[in-house]
């Protein structure tokens, strides 16, 4: 698999699993809410740090980005 299938799987991932953090909430919403708040930049940036993560810690890591750019969901 190459570097960009990886990143786009990677996303994916974050986005389900934040997805279902919330609750009753659209990956599309959630995809949309990434994109406002730069968190899709944020997440290729730093895919080789952010993949080696757990998902707890992922989606903790991703809650203090949003928290930071002024986010809720």
């Amino acid at each position: 698999m190459g570097e960009d299938a990886k990143k786009a799987e990677f996303l994916a991932f974050c986005i389900e699993n934040y997805k279902r953090r919330l609750g009753e909430v659209s990956g599309v919403k959630v995809t949309d809410f990434f994109e406002e708040y730069g968190l899709i930049d944020f997440l290729l940036e730093n895919y080789d740090l952010l993949h080696t993560l757990g998902t707890g810690q992922l989606l903790d890591e991703i809650d203090r980005f949003l928290k930071k750019r002024g986010a809720s969901c």
